[in-house]
């Protein structure tokens, strides 16, 4: 009876401290088509989503937004309880060559365009998570959102699957017969590894697991391993949750003011606390950490 006890007991403490993760997709690029025409790829991974009965965050490009057939795709999202989050018209990289004026009229384009679907918040996230080149640029933006009841849109764990996706094209075209499970068991690999660098990352400088975002993109790689992706993480013993609930986490009230500014929260909160150097990359992820590992695996 004791050993029962004791045997349920671990299973629930388990299951309590398990690490918790939500999917959270950028861009919404429908016009990209390659394997899978827009339609095919839409229909995936809101199957994908269903299959695993979470609901997701789409931050949507709006300059992807080109005709009512667009549109029609985007409502798909709002059934199932997705909701939608600005993530400029333009996806323009916030640097140099973006003013903050010109940043701020990038989100309200978009806003404009979004504002009447159903799933449709105000959460924003940047465009390849870059809050300005310098501090004055980021916190006029940041208080603009403010000022417009925006939350941030923060990612926890991010990667380089776009990376990954763009390789992916680019040997179908090359090469149509070739073996694809190869780039699921790369991107597979890739995302654990992350996933364990962010998570760890959390409890240093939290002191505990965030509700974690995970930053994937609406792209071919994510239409053919969503499924994998998300099933490896449960076989691992991590959680889903759904989007919303992750947002809930205090992390997302959080605005480092390190510089460089933008990659993951986690990355800005420890750069921000000055003791995690030896252990932080400029930038956090790039496509150049991945090249020799796929060159070498002829992905």
């Amino acid at each position: 009876m004791k050993n029962c006890l004791f045997i349920i007991l671990t299973i629930l403490g388990s299951v309590a401290s398990a690490a918790k993760f939500s999917i959270t997709m950028d861009d919404f690029n429908i016009h990209e088509e390659t394997l899978l025409n827009a339609t095919e790829r839409n229909k995936r991974i809101l199957a994908t989503l269903k299959k695993h009965r979470t609901k997701a965050a789409l931050f949507v490009a709006c300059k992807h937004l080109q005709t009512e057939a667009d549109r029609k795709l985007l409502r798909e999202w709002n059934p199932a309880g997705h909701f939608l989050g600005n993530h400029t018209t333009n996806h323009r990289k916030f640097g140099a060559n973006v003013t903050a004026d010109e940043e701020i009229k990038d989100i309200q384009s978009c806003e404009e365009q979004l504002k009447a679907e159903k799933g449709f918040e105000k959460i924003f996230r940047y465009p390849m998570l870059a809050e300005g080149d310098t501090p004055e640029k980021r916190d006029a933006v940041r208080d603009w959102l403010k000022k417009n009841d925006y939350r941030f849109g923060h990612v926890t764990i991010d990667a380089s699957d776009w990376y990954i996706d763009q390789r992916l094209r680019e040997k179908i075209k090359s090469d149509p017969n070739f073996d694809l499970s190869k780039f699921k068991d790369f991107y597979l690999q890739h995302m654990w590894d992350r996933a364990q660098y962010y998570n760890d990352l959390s409890k240093k400088v939290l002191g505990r697991e965030v509700k974690h975002t995970i930053l994937v993109h609406y792209n071919l790689l994510n239409a053919l391993f969503l499924d994998d992706l998300i099933t490896m993480f449960k076989h691992k013993g991590w959680k889903i949750v759904d989007a919303k609930k992750a947002f809930q986490d205090p992390v997302f009230q959080m605005l480092p003011k390190s510089m460089p500014s933008g990659q993951s929260i986690l990355w800005g909160l420890a750069k921000e606390s000055g003791r995690y150097e030896n252990i932080l990359r400029y930038p956090g992820e790039n496509d150049t950490y991945e090249k020799e590992k796929m060159d070498a695996l002829g992905l």
